[in-house]
């Protein structure tokens, strides 16, 4: 599919900026400094991810297994791989995959088995006490990304916990977001905003797509789930968190 193709082409090329698209995280200029920060911002993130689950559930957290959806270069591996006795790391970027194992290693992440992505997760065996993703379900058309949470789902162990961001709101026009997914259909079209922007000409866009919330947290319930949620604003979106716990 069209998004997965350019999660590739993002992973063999720019995989850092693929995962965070600041300009100080270019693979290929990506400074000393930059490095650490991108990887300290991953501990931050699953730091902030125990916290919230601890505070809306009101227990003491601890996941013996933990999958990671859009794992990426590994950025939220390491950390989840010093909380967790089994870490695995799906992608659907094998460029992704193979520079995550890399960080892994370096990082001295043991216990962390890594998985090429298919909507099904049918490569993926057993239930996890952790099901996460985050800044991943937003690139993944509605529709889609709707059947794959169920499959994520599908995945909590009894009493386990599921972790997801979505975008659940825009504040743009009709008119922008039809020029948005325009670039997303038609390649050309992309391939001009890549020239006004000085950015490489056929560079893939980053698809952004948003999420009935309401319909989401239906989803989860009718699959025995009992869940809270954060509300962020972000860059012209509505973000959310939504932390889920399954019936045990």
């Amino acid at each position: 599919m069209g998004t997965d193709r350019d999660w590739e082409k993002w992973g063999a090329s720019d995989p850092y900026f693929g995962v965070c698209s600041s300009g100080r995280f270019h693979t290929h200029s990506m400074a000393a400094e930059a490095r650490a920060d991108f990887f300290s911002s991953g501990e931050a993130h699953v730091s902030r991810t125990w916290d919230e689950i601890e505070h809306a559930f009101a227990m003491r957290f601890r996941a013996d297994s933990v999958l990671d959806f859009g794992c990426g270069v590994g950025r939220l591996l390491i950390p989840f791989a010093r909380r967790a006795k089994r870490v695995v790391g799906v992608d659907i970027s094998l460029s992704m995959l193979k520079e995550a194992d890399k960080n892994c290693r370096a990082a001295g992440a043991v216990g962390v088995e890594f998985v090429e992505s298919d909507d099904g997760l049918r490569r993926v065996d057993g239930t996890f006490d952790l099901v996460h993703s985050h800044i991943v379900l937003q690139h993944i058309p509605w529709r889609r990304g709707r059947a794959i949470l169920a499959m994520l789902a599908g995945r909590v162990a009894p009493g386990g916990f599921l972790a997801v961001q979505i975008l659940s709101r825009h504040e743009a026009s009709p008119i922008v977001r039809g020029l948005v997914r325009l670039r997303y259909v038609l390649p050309p079209v992309n391939w001009l905003r890549n020239i006004l922007r000085r950015r490489p000409v056929f560079e893939p866009a980053m698809q952004l797509h948003v999420y009935d919330f309401e319909t989401v947290r239906t989803d989860l319930e009718q699959q025995g789930f009992s869940s809270v949620h954060l509300h962020e604003r972000f860059d012209g979106f509505r973000s959310t968190s939504i932390y889920a716990r399954r019936s045990a």
